[in-house]
C-alpha cells in the first residue's frame, strides 16, 4: 500500500491544525510518557516516533508477545512521500488515503520537551473504542537500559532504578492521565513518579481505579495473562519497556479495559539482531507484574 502524505506548516491561533488537503492528523491528547510526540490518525492509529531497533522489534516479534502488545500495523518512512505497509490484519479500518502530517502539532513549550521525528511506526490506538479513556503508564521492571546503552547512559539508569521505585516493585510511575467523575483530569509525569514512595505509588494506582471499579478484575485478568505469557518465554528481557492501561472513564458505560506491554525500543529475545543472550524468563518485569497484581487484588 502506498499513501500519499502531505506536509503543512503551523497551526491556527486556535490551536487546531491548518489543513492544505486530504485528511490532518492531530496531537494524541492521551499521551502520559514518551520523549518525542505522538500523533492521532481519525481511523483508529497512532503515528509513533520510529526508533529503528522498536521497528525491527516488532517485525521479528515472537508470536506470543503479539496479543499483548499494540498492533504495529505499518511505518511511515523517508520524506512523507511514501507510507510501506502490509495490509493491516490485525485492525479493522484501513489507513486513510490522504494524511496532512504537520511540521508542528503542540505547543513550543510542548514541542522543547518532545521532538517530532519524520519516521513513525502506525499503532492501533488502545483508547479509540473509550468514551472517556483513563491512562496509566507504568515502567516495567527493574532494569530500564539496553546492551547498547553507553556506560554513562548504562549508569544513570541503574541510578534511576536503585532510588525509585523499580528496583524494589518492579514498577514506576511514567504517567497517568484520569478523567474524574466531576469533569476534573488529573494527571501525573515521569518526573512525579520519581519521587514516590512504594506506598504513595501504591496509592496513586488504587487511586486510578477509585472511579471504574468495576474494571479493576478486566484489568486483573488481563495482568495475569501478560504474566503467564512472559513466565513461558526464555531468554525475553523487555528492558525500559512499560505497562500500558486503558479504562472506561464513563461512569454510564461498561466496564473494559485495555492492557497491552509497549515500548521495545531496547528490548530483546534470543536470536534478535546481534543481542546479548539470555536465559530464563525475566524476573524483573514478571516481579512488577507480581506486585501490580497484588495492589489491583487489594482495591
Amino acid at each position: 500500500m502506498v499513501l500519499n502524505v502531505k506536509r503543512i506548516c503551523s497551526t491556527d491561533d486556535t490551536g487546531d491544525l491548518e489543513t492544505c488537503g486530504g485528511v490532518v492528523v492531530k496531537p494524541f491528547r492521551y499521551q502520559v510518557a514518551g520523549h518525542t510526540a505522538f500523533c492521532m490518525l481519525p481511523n483508529g492509529h497512532l503515528l509513533k516516533p520510529c526508533d529503528e531497533r522498536e521497528l525491527y522489534f516488532y517485525q521479528l516479534m515472537p508470536e506470543a508477545l503479539i496479543p499483548i502488545s499494540p498492533a504495529c500495523c505499518s511505518t511511515i518512512q523517508g520524506d512523507w512521500s511514501e507510507f510501506s505497509s502490509k495490509p493491516c490484519t490485525l485492525c479493522l479500518e484501513e489507513c486513510e488515503e490522504n494524511v496532512v502530517i504537520p511540521r508542528a502539532t503542540q505547543s513550543p513549550t510542548t514541542q522543547k520537551k518532545r521532538k517530532m521525528s519524520r519516521n513513525f511506526l502506525v499503532l492501533n490506538d488502545l483508547t479509540r473504542d473509550f468514551v472517556r479513556p483513563c491512562v496509566l503508564d507504568l515502567k516495567l521492571g527493574t532494569r530500564q537500559h539496553g546492551d547498547g546503552a553507553s556506560a554513562a547512559k548504562a549508569a544513570s539508569q541503574i541510578e534511576k532504578c536503585f532510588k525509585t521505585t523499580s528496583a524494589r516493585m518492579g514498577i514506576r510511575l511514567c504517567g497517568m492521565y484520569l478523567s474524574l467523575p466531576s469533569g476534573d483530569i488529573l494527571t501525573k509525569d515521569k518526573y512525579a513518579g520519581r519521587l514516590l514512595t512504594d506506598e504513595m505509588l501504591t496509592e496513586d494506582i488504587r487511586r486510578f481505579f477509585s472511579s471504574s471499579a468495576d474494571s479493576i478484575s478486566i484489568v486483573l485478568e488481563k495482568v495475569q495473562k501478560i504474566t503467564k505469557t512472559l513466565q513461558s518465554m526464555d531468554g525475553i528481557r523487555l528492558f525500559g519497556s512499560s505497562i500500558l492501561v486503558v479504562v472506561e472513564g464513563d461512569t454510564s458505560r461498561s466496564p473494559k479495559a485495555e492492557v497491552r506491554i509497549v515500548d521495545f525500543a531496547n528490548a530483546t529475545f534470543p536470536g534478535f539482531l546481534e543481542d546479548q543472550l539470555y536465559t530464563g524468563p525475566d524476573e524483573g518485569s514478571l516481579k512488577g507484574l507480581s506486585v501490580l497484581e497484588g495492589i489491583l487484588k487489594s482495591c
